[in-house]
């Protein structure tokens, strides 16, 4: 077997091995699935323009709509900006909270509730492209892309529920000292306060793709990381995210694509918290994109 022929073999399977591997770990992990319609026309032969929509159904859904352009400045490098409106959907989130140890003089449990709502964030992009290809056939591409996202303040209710246990004395008719707990439930909604914030990262992807003249399909594979440089005075990790799939076009000006995308998030730039090692999304990504 020929070498492009076998790393078009491992580019076609292995998406089957890391669903295996997916679905051994669902009870850590999470689904979805990842909606990409983009339109594209060239102004020049080096110079277009884009827009798009996607849509994300997963616990934290979202949809976006994007304008862009980018420039070819030579065989080996294209440069581009873009802008994303995106609204989000945060989902229900439960904290347990208690206070002092059961079995003494005084304790509580309970939990805060907040709510699931939809926010809107703005983001800027600027991106460099740089692209090789050898034996005419294999691809591969280094993207970095500073973005920039803006995140309005706002309010949401938080509920939450108190059960106080206190322990009271007293004496019977014997004047014998007896105890018991006495139990107090309480509610309490209260407005939540969501700073508006900036959040500014460098996101770098590699990307090998198989790219052969009159052959329709383009099977690629590509890990990407994600790095914070808002929080303190230096770089953030907070995602690693990896794909692999393959686009096909067809009818000279469409193209659709299929893919499988897993994330692995490590921090949680709104509530400025580490994330679970092991949180980790899984989607499955469907494109359809026409140029002209």
């Amino acid at each position: 077997m020929k070498l492009r022929q076998l790393i078009l073999a491992l580019l076609l399977l292995a998406p089957c091995s890391l669903l295996l591997v997916s679905a051994q770990e669902q009870d850590n992990d999470e689904l979805g699935l990842w909606h990409e319609i983009g339109v594209e026309k060239a102004i020049t032969k080096n110079w277009d323009v884009g827009l798009d929509l996607e849509y994300r159904s997963q616990d934290r859904a979202r949809f976006s709509a994007g304008l862009g352009t980018s420039y070819k400045v030579c065989k080996y490098l294209k440069l581009g900006v873009n802008y994303n409106f995106l609204y989000t959907y945060r989902p229900d989130k439960y904290k347990d909270k208690s206070e002092g140890e059961v079995g003494s003089e005084y304790w509580e449990i309970g939990y805060n509730h907040t709510p699931r709502h939809w926010y809107p964030r703005h983001r800027f992009s600027a991106e460099a492209i740089g692209s090789i290809k050898l034996w005419k056939w294999l691809k591969i591409s280094l993207r970095e892309r500073y973005q920039l996202t803006r995140s309005r303040a706002r309010t949401v209710d938080k509920f939450k529920h108190r059960v106080i246990y206190e322990k009271k004395y007293d004496f019977d008719d014997d004047w014998n000292e007896i105890s018991w707990y006495e139990e107090t439930p309480f509610d309490i909604t209260e407005p939540k306060y969501y700073l508006a914030y900036t959040d500014q990262v460098l996101r770098s992807r590699i990307k090998l793709e198989y790219d052969k003249k009159r052959f329709p399909f383009s099977p690629f594979v590509s890990a990407e990381a994600h790095n914070s440089v808002s929080v303190g005075d230096h770089m953030l990790l907070q995602k690693i995210r990896a794909a692999i799939g393959s686009s096909y076009k067809f009818r000279k000006h469409n193209e659709v694509s299929l893919s499988y995308v897993i994330t692995f998030n490590m921090y949680d730039i709104e509530d400025s918290e580490v994330v679970r090692q092991h949180d980790r999304k899984h989607a499955i990504c469907l494109g359809y994109k026409y140029s002209f």
